[in-house]
């Protein structure tokens, strides 16, 4: 017989943790060519740093343009920040980026590399992309429009798959303002149109903006400004004229795009906004907006999956027991409040107590979620006084 003594096991799932959320990994599928032995097109990799991607043969030198968007994006993130890139052809199409119906769509490849963590997708093409003759459509390269579209299918194919990401397209060689479309006119809400650039040779600086995504919190707009200035010495429009000045940047912001914008006295570019392409009543309206319901659902869906199939108790007309419920309310709220802390106003899970789930109904559990809100517009009355 042993030695009599305390014996203790430690119990590690008493607090139905579910895994963390990936919140900040970002992606993007740029324009370049191959190099031997380090990177091949078409071909997913997660980076850390610049220095990462000279390792791979993207440098000022060698992929120019793609090391363009790359070191702009860790001019913000910083390095150590998680970047998944892929390499297309420089004449690849931006739509030919996010076409499901390909038989190889360089989207759903890095998107299914980044195995559900990828929660934006930059695309952007190379300024000159070997085309003699671009066609405009909605004062801008014909393909913006097209990879919208292309690009909406797609994000609502891997929001099925509990994949969800906001697509943020090149909104590149813009032509005038006024030929812009009104994005709030449209119902591709999960997808974002960028006009703001680095340089004056009509692309965008996809990079940046990704960049700014990663650097925040997900309930945080691009466009805060404690955030602190976009790291540029001057900031242009994809119709390669400088932001200073122009008289065009409230028209294009109403019409739903992403720019730079000046503040009277203070120093620097800052973003306008983060708008996705979809009308301003929409709940979606805003990339913020999106990330802060795809955590949600991402946290929802690691909760809820171990529920799956398990034996419950029910009443006698086949809907849930209130113990069942109350435990699968409580379950959620610990998590999203845990997890989302800071990140939200309020949340609450409501539990239908009136589904028969003994004749096969979906058992429903609703979730709802009180966003931050922002000071947007601040108006100041300002006066004098005779106290």
């Amino acid at each position: 017989m042993a030695l009599p003594n305390v014996n203790i096991t430690l119990v590690r799932n008493g607090l139905g943790l579910v895994t963390e959320t990936d919140d900040n990994t970002v992606a993007m599928i740029l324009p370049g060519v191959a190099v031997a032995d380090k990177i091949n097109l078409n071909e997913a990799h997660a980076i850390y740093s610049t220095d990462e991607a000279n390792d791979l043969g993207i440098s000022s030198s060698s992929n120019a343009d793609a090391y363009r968007h790359i070191t702009e994006f860790y001019d913000i993130a910083g390095s150590g920040a998680k970047l998944w890139i892929m390499l297309v052809s420089d004449t690849t199409k931006l739509s030919a980026m996010v076409d499901s119906t390909l038989l190889v769509c360089p989207a759903k490849t890095i998107l299914n590399a980044g195995n559900g963590e990828i929660v934006a997708l930059g695309i952007a093409a190379a300024p000159d992309d070997g085309l003699d003759d671009v066609t405009t459509v909605d004062g801008l390269d014909a393909e913006v429009k097209t990879a919208r579209t292309k690009g909406q299918v797609l994000a609502m194919d891997y929001l099925a798959k509990i994949m969800p990401f906001v697509l943020v397209v090149e909104g590149r060689k813009m032509t005038n303002a006024e030929s812009l479309a009104d994005l709030h006119e449209e119902s591709n809400y999960r997808t974002s149109v960028a006009l703001f650039s680095s340089k004056n040779d009509q692309s965008a600086s996809v990079g940046s903006v990704l960049g700014q995504i990663a650097a925040i919190s997900v309930q945080q707009k691009i466009s805060r400004v404690k955030n602190g200035a976009i790291p540029v010495d001057t900031a242009y429009l994809s119709d390669g004229v400088a932001i200073s000045g122009r008289e065009d940047l409230a028209t294009i912001h109403d019409k739903g795009y992403i720019i730079a914008r000046q503040f009277s006295g203070k120093a620097g570019y800052y973003f306008n906004s983060d708008y996705t392409a979809t009308g301003l009543t929409d709940d979606l309206g805003t990339i913020s907006h999106i990330r802060v319901i795809d955590k949600a659902l991402k946290i929802a869906y690691n909760t809820y999956i171990e529920e799956l199939d398990d034996d419950v108790e029910v009443n006698d007309d086949g809907t849930l027991h209130a113990s069942v419920a109350s435990y699968l309310k409580q379950k959620i709220e610990n998590q999203v409040n845990s997890s989302m802390d800071g990140e939200i106003s309020d949340f609450a899970a409501q539990i239908d107590t009136t589904i028969d789930i003994l004749s096969g109904n979906s058992q429903k559990i609703y979730l709802n979620i009180t966003p931050k809100g922002y000071l947007n517009p601040i108006e100041v009355v300002l006066s004098f006084v005779n106290e």
